[in-house]
């Protein structure tokens, strides 16, 4: 791993934008041209981000923290939100389902997509019931799924065959041959 040797103007700015949750932030005295020279090396270095957010600033990166031996904040937003399919197998998970009205709102998908969101989830094997509601609209529901069927008994010994003398009892009378093929 290569480490930076970073200058204190360096360090005391990227000190500063940790302590602002991130966000670079330059002393207004300072010139433009050493603004653009340090942007630069701290994008090159992977220290900082660019500014394509939406606020337009530059933030840190974890790079940019480690730099200064700092601990990266842990990352919130983007991996916490849920994506549409989830919200659609949510609603349609409810006891009462969800109409296609209420998938297109919560998806804000075309009836069209949401149609096909709904073939999709179908032909995954997902059991998909339709039933009408008592104001006359279609609504979709996902059953649970059926148990497992059970398993039977084996013999634990591949290929063991029963003994037929147990089962019938002693003394009782067994087909004709049904002793021979026990004992073959």
């Amino acid at each position: 791993m290569t480490t930076l040797s970073l200058t204190r103007t360096e360090a005391d700015i990227l000190h500063a934008a940790a302590a602002a949750e991130g966000r670079l932030q330059f002393a207004p005295a300072m010139k433009p041209a050493s603004r653009k020279q340090l942007l630069g090396r701290f994008l090159r270095d992977a220290l900082i981000t660019s500014s394509d957010a939406p606020d337009g600033q530059h933030r840190l990166t974890p790079a940019g923290y480690r730099a200064i031996g700092l601990t990266p904040p842990p990352v919130s937003g983007a991996a916490s939100r849920p994506n549409k399919k989830a919200l659609v197998l949510t609603l349609l998970a409810r006891d009462e389902g969800a109409t296609l009205a209420e998938l297109i709102g919560a998806t804000s998908w075309l009836p069209h997509t949401t149609r096909a969101a709904l073939s999709r989830i179908r032909s995954s094997g997902q059991p998909l019931a339709k039933a009408t509601r008592p104001d006359a609209t279609t609504a979709y529901r996902i059953l649970p799924a059926p148990p497992p069927p059970a398993a039977r008994a084996r013999s634990r010994r591949k290929g063991a065959t029963p003994d037929l003398t147990a089962t019938a009892g002693i003394g009782a009378e067994l087909p004709a041959g049904a002793l021979m093929q026990a004992t073959t």
